[in-house]
């Protein structure tokens, strides 16, 4: 029997990993895996339902103490690791908020060193062990350090946050340079990731693998609209970094340049910019009589689905600011659906332009935004919109990559 160890920030709690709830389906259909989940966060109240095969061990959620006094206890303890003075030695601390990122991040180091060296004492032999972390953090690099220690095997997924330091405030991500060694393999859900690790920080390619996430496929196919119809349609949480407000502005801007079509817009998401959003969209679509909108709020998976399936669809939409691989675009594409969306994280893999939808740049203006949605009848083609589908099967489609994906744990166990 071999044993993974999947550490997550809260799955099964819900507050994000929506990936898991798919991949997780797919170890139970291997009997000779003992598979258990280990979050470092949770939530009793808001629990996702996880299959029986799977075992929940709260280890972490139990035992981590983030209070200001433990913080500052880990810290100190730090100051013996000789990755405290790395660090310090080769960056520039030229604010004091880079060093408190940095001293926090050092401490949490620190901290899950201290609890994994504990937890792993208790097993006799981890030489069929896999330790999956899902994503390339902290909580890795304390595994990392431990590995020699106790023979285990270890994996890890790297997403977005965990990867590009533009993205984190002084393009500044602790510690990542330091732990490129002592991990079997590092998983990547883009191509251009691997590159963006050797280039970067240092990583081995041969260490780099490419394993795409993906999503079921339920055998949706969105309708289009009648001609003289236009639906567009959006998923996303409504925060800053959507820029659901230049969706907007470029509905606002289509209606007046295509006065022969009912335009129709439905989001699917809610946040803390819902209430200013939708009067922004009272504002300036509301009294067009040419154009609808209509925010559906926060939908299950299956109710997202069963949208698809029953209204006429004729374009996904996205013009976010950051974006890892979307599941949103993962689904849309599942359905038949074309996309539009900028050239910024792993959008570049999913939307071939003009094959499969329309690829803008990686920050669009309102105008380049409107004149990809007046690309009315291309969306409508027949031809394009099976391409979405095609690029789904090739690239998302849950079941062929997360089989592959247990596939080669099970051989790296």
């Amino acid at each position: 029997m071999k044993k993974i160890i999947l550490i997550t920030s809260r799955f099964p709690y819900y507050g994000g990993e929506q990936f898991l709830e798919t991949e997780v389906e797919y170890y139970c259909q291997n009997k000779d895996i003992d598979f258990i989940i280990i979050p470092r966060h949770k939530n009793e109240e808001e629990k996702r339902d996880v299959p029986n095969c799977i075992g929940i061990d709260n280890l972490l959620t139990n035992k981590i103490n983030t209070g200001n006094k433990k913080k500052i206890h880990y810290l100190l303890k730090a100051l013996k690791s000789r990755y405290f003075y790395k660090e310090l030695l080769s960056e520039n601390f030229f604010s004091t908020k880079k060093l408190k990122i940095f001293f926090s991040a050092v401490s949490t180091y620190q901290m899950y060193y201290e609890v994994f060296d504990k937890y792993l004492a208790e097993f006799k032999n981890l030489k069929s062990t896999v330790i999956y972390t899902y994503w390339h953090d902290e909580t890795t690099y304390a595994l990392q350090s431990l590995r020699s220690k106790y023979n285990y095997k270890l994996v890890s997924r790297i997403h977005g946050g965990d990867l590009y330091k533009e993205r984190k405030s002084f393009g500044y991500m602790p510690l990542k340079k330091h732990f490129i060694k002592d991990i079997d393999t590092i998983y990547t859900i883009t191509e251009s990731a691997n590159d963006y690790l050797n280039e970067t920080y240092g990583f081995d390619k041969n260490v780099l693998r490419l394993s795409r996430l993906g999503v079921n496929d339920f055998d949706v196919t969105a309708s289009k609209s009648k001609d003289n119809c236009y639906h567009i349609v959006s998923c996303s949480f409504l925060v800053r970094v959507k820029r659901i407000d230049k969706i907007i502005r470029a509905l606002e801007k289509l209606a007046n340049i295509r006065g022969d079509i009912y335009i129709k817009w439905t989001h699917i998401g809610s946040g803390i910019l819902e209430d200013s959003l939708k009067m922004k969209a009272k504002d300036l679509l509301g009294k067009n009589k040419q154009i609808s909108y209509n925010f559906l709020g926060e939908l299950k998976n299956k109710e997202v689905y069963e949208f698809y399936a029953n209204n006429d669809i004729d374009v996904f939409i996205n013009v976010s600011e950051s974006e890892g691989v979307p599941v949103s675009i993962m689904e849309a594409m599942s359905c038949h659906i074309p996309i539009i969306a900028p050239d910024v994280g792993g959008i570049k893999d999913m939307v071939i332009d003009e094959y499969n939808g329309i690829l803008l740049s990686g920050d669009p203006d309102i105008n380049e935004i409107t004149e990809g949605l007046e690309k009315i009848e291309y969306f409508k083609n027949t031809k394009i919109r099976d391409n979405a589908y095609t690029l789904y099967l090739d690239k998302y489609n849950a079941q062929k990559n997360y089989a592959n994906f247990i596939k080669e744990l099970k051989r790296i166990a």
